[in-house]
């Protein structure tokens, strides 16, 4: 089948002289169609490379395909090409491949060959001559083993197994099954709120973005992790941390991780699991490998570690208790300095992350919010689930209209709540986080499916704010991991509550069962050993609503430990009637967790909500962790409320009149973060202004229609930016622009449309647009889409040989 390649190879803008378009088109057409008739090119003759070059390179080819071989990979061919495609020993790409290739052969049939030397060596000193034995006489009758004796090989087998996986002789079949067990596990993602219909990983995973001082140095998040050895990654909750480490387990075992041509082994380690534990690091990864199915790893690890060949994935130094953090911290990094090339990649919320990492790892990146673009691409794999009559740009729509949603749908779990209650159910969006998910819990805990529920939704939602404030609490009490709890513990936590709701104490099993079973606000883990919420956000909502009659303690609690009870602050104001008094003391404690609770608290004296925003007002442009000062101001602004208006007001003014580089930038970014439409015409207006484009292009589909108007007067920077949002609405807006009479307009827009056909959604709804007659007329390349089968009337022929016909004549 001919690949769509084409278009998606272009450069974005036109960056040679005529002759070489020309050339350009050349190749495009070969690409598309068997017609061409190809040429041998002529080179220049170059003076021979020294032989030692050539050995020199020959050896390293030979080193790769050694550690591939003995890490029972498969052959890396591409891989190992594209890194030294670009030598200077004057090797082609087809002679790397071939030398590449044949000493993989080579050493992988002496492997093979030395069998029996392996089981002498390796198996018969870890079984002993009566296992072995065993071993072969199953081995030799198992065309004539039946039915009982089948049952008996497979428990011998597994027990054989289960004893030696970790010998070289094991080496294979132990990172087989390492294999089989991720996908197993990570192939899936289960939606705790429709434990039966799981989603693909694959399909669901949309690439993530990461910073790492400004937006405008947004990189791919895999792209950082190819480029650099160690990583710390940080981001909200929520916004795919350990989605992201799932994903590259994932890919390991489907072979598919291209970015590490060495092909390192992940090993995936939550680090909330290490809490009170005296037990060595190396001894978690042996754990963690036994969980899936690669038990006695103990020699591998070990060996592994030594040579680099693992990835060490540590998901969540968030989730370790604030009084083990310093000594976990202190394991990982004394791991890191023996093993000095060993690749890493640590995780992290942005609010708790206090630099521990900073001198251990190449950078430290944040995932940052989706983009409306990845928001409409995470949707689009929900499409096939919703009912009749809605759609994501129906959804996207609603999204828009509700400007605190949005924001919080730009992490991908609450995104994740909203596409499915979207799909499966009746549910409106409201316009407020705090009822957001008070009513989405509600849902979750009686309406859906209520012909099946034992209980009454009170019942479980009090059950539930019990232990969510037990969890948030056993961490600072016991030192324990605050994310989970064992089930004896958390029964006998039910069962004190039953009495107080009319419950007699042996239907504690079937409430539990029935809050996990049906609602999936909490999860069984640990083959059903430990218990916890879905999501930390989620009990930290359920902690807010415990504690919501008594605010001294939440207080007291934020004041011993401001890290873990920051977010339920914040959403305490959202349920409460009035915030004044919880606000004033916050603000006593920590000034900025106050101002960011002034956009969840629906009522706050407006003295005090002044004196807060006159305080940061003269602090806006000043550095803070995650943005915190500049998405504060959007979250305040962004509410319709007389004061949100006038913090609007405020940020409009000073991107219009400030004259401090730093106050303009962060005002940008303030309105960007309001996700309101008049925030886009106030940015607009200041175009002009370099800081602009970047917090325009983060509003998505709001600031398209802005953009397109300077598109057509002539901006190229506007169609930049709408090449960056990247959306279906980004790509209709400059499809016209291809019949525009200033042709370098036309050419312009011709190079931007060609970067955003590669997108499978932008391809289908191109393929709807309605052409006028006139376009139609227009000169265009027919031959460009003869090769792929198009529905007749589409217009995607047209389109893209118009995009083909303008490149052609483009000019430098």
């Amino acid at each position: 089948m001919i690949q769509r390649s084409h278009l998606q190879q272009l450069p974005l803008k036109p960056k040679f002289p005529l002759a070489k378009h020309r050339l350009l088109m050349v190749f495009f057409t070969a690409a598309l169609t068997s017609s061409i008739i190809f040429t041998p090119a002529v080179h220049p003759q170059s003076p021979s490379p020294s032989p030692s070059a050539r050995q020199e390179l020959k050896a390293e080819i030979h080193e790769y395909a050694k550690r591939h071989v003995d890490n029972e990979q498969s052959l890396q061919t591409e891989a190992v090409v594209n890194i030294f495609s670009s030598n200077k020993a004057g090797m082609s790409r087809g002679e790397i491949g071939k030398i590449y290739e044949k000493e993989y052969t080579r050493l992988k049939e002496e492997q093979d060959a030395d069998l029996l030397y392996k089981i002498k060596k390796d198996l018969l000193k870890d079984l002993g001559w009566v296992s072995a034995v065993i071993l072969f006489l199953v081995l030799i009758f198992r065309d004539v083993i039946t039915g009982w004796v089948t049952n008996l090989f497979n428990t011998i087998w597994t027990w054989i197994y289960n004893r030696c996986a970790g010998s070289k002789f094991f080496r294979s079949i132990s990172l087989k099954r390492y294999r089989d067990g991720l996908k197993e596990k990570h192939n899936q993602l289960k939606i705790p709120f429709r434990p039966s219909r799981p989603l693909s990983l694959k399909d669901i995973f949309v690439p993530l973005k990461v910073t790492g001082t400004h937006d405008s140095e947004l990189i791919d998040a895999y792209r950082a992790i190819a480029t650099n050895r160690r990583l710390m990654v940080t981001g909200s909750p929520g916004s795919g941390k350990s989605l992201l480490l799932r994903h590259i387990a994932l890919r390991y075992a489907l072979e598919d991780l291209p970015e590490f041509p060495e092909q390192p082994i992940p090993v995936l380690l939550e680090l909330h699991r290490l809490s009170n534990s005296d037990k060595l690091l190396k001894d978690w990864f042996v754990d963690a490998l036994a969980r899936d199915d690669f038990p006695r790893a103990e020699k591998f690890v070990d060996h592994s570690l030594e040579s680099n060949n693992l990835l060490l994935l540590f998901d969540g130094l968030d989730e370790v208790t604030s009084g083990e953090r310093h000594r976990i911290v202190g394991q990982i990094k004394d791991l890191l300095d023996k093993y000095p090339k060993c690749r890493a990649i640590i995780t992290c919320r942005t609010a708790v992350y206090r630099g521990e990492f900073n001198d251990a790892v190449d950078k430290a990146l944040e995932i940052v919010d989706f983009s409306d673009q990845q928001i409409q691409q995470f949707l689009t794999s929900w499409e096939k689930e919703m009912q009749e009559g809605k759609s994501v740009e129906q959804l996207m729509q609603t999204l828009h209209n509700r400007p605190r949603i949005m924001a919080i749908a730009r992490n991908p779990l609450i995104l994740t709540i909203i596409a499915y209650l979207y799909a499966d159910t009746k549910f409106i969006l409201p316009h407020s986080r705090a009822e957001f998910y008070q009513k989405s819990t509600d849902i979750l805990l009686d309406t859906w499916h209520q012909e099946h529920n034992q209980f009454q939704a009170r019942e479980k939602r009090l059950v539930l704010r019990h232990l969510a404030l037990l969890f948030q609490d056993s961490a600072k009490q016991h030192q324990q991991d605050k994310r989970s709890m064992n089930y004896q513990t958390l029964l006998a936590e039910v069962k004190t509550v039953l009495p107080g709701l009319n419950i007699e104490e042996e239907k504690a099993v079937p409430l539990l069962d029935e809050i996990v079973e049906r609602s999936g606000l909490l999860l069984a883990i640990d083959g059903g050993e430990r218990y916890q919420f879905a999501h930390l956000t989620l009990q930290e909502f359920f902690a807010a609503a415990a504690l919501l009659e008594k605010a001294d303690d939440l207080v007291t609690r934020f004041q011993i430990d401001p890290d873990a009870w920051r977010e339920t602050v914040k959403l305490w104001c959202g349920l409460a009637g009035d915030s004044t008094t919880l606000i004033s003391k916050v603000c006593q404690i920590d000034p900025i967790t106050a101002f960011q609770c002034l956009a969840d608290a629906p009522n706050v004296d407006p003295g005090l909500a002044t004196e807060i925003i006159t305080y940061f007002q003269v602090r806006l442009g000043a550095a803070s962790v995650d943005n915190a000062i500049e998405k504060a101001f959007g979250n305040v602004a962004a509410n319709t409320s007389f004061r949100g208006k006038t913090v609007f007001q405020f940020l409009a003014d000073t991107l219009a009149t400030g004259s401090e580089e730093a106050r303009i930038i962060a005002a940008a970014n303030a309105l960007s973060f309001t996700n309101k439409p008049e925030a886009t015409q106030a940015l607009v207006q200041q175009y002009s202004q370099p800081e602009v484009s970047q917090a325009l292009i983060r509003m998505g589909d709001l600031a398209v229609l802005p953009l397109a108007d300077l598109a057509v007067r002539g901006s190229e920077d506007a169609l930049d930016a709408l090449l960056a949002i990247g959306t279906v609405n980004a790509a209709r807006v400059i499809v016209p622009l291809l019949w525009q009479t200033q042709t370098n307009l036309a050419y312009q827009g011709a190079w931007r449309l060609a970067g955003l056909l590669q997108q499978p959604n932008i391809e289908a709804v191109l393929r709807n647009y309605s052409l006028t007659e006139e376009q139609r007329r227009a000169k265009w390349l027919d031959w460009i889409w003869q090769p792929f089968n198009e529905p007749r009337g589409s217009a995607l022929p047209i389109i893209a040989g118009r995009i083909a016909y303008l490149i052609s004549k483009s000019p430098d």
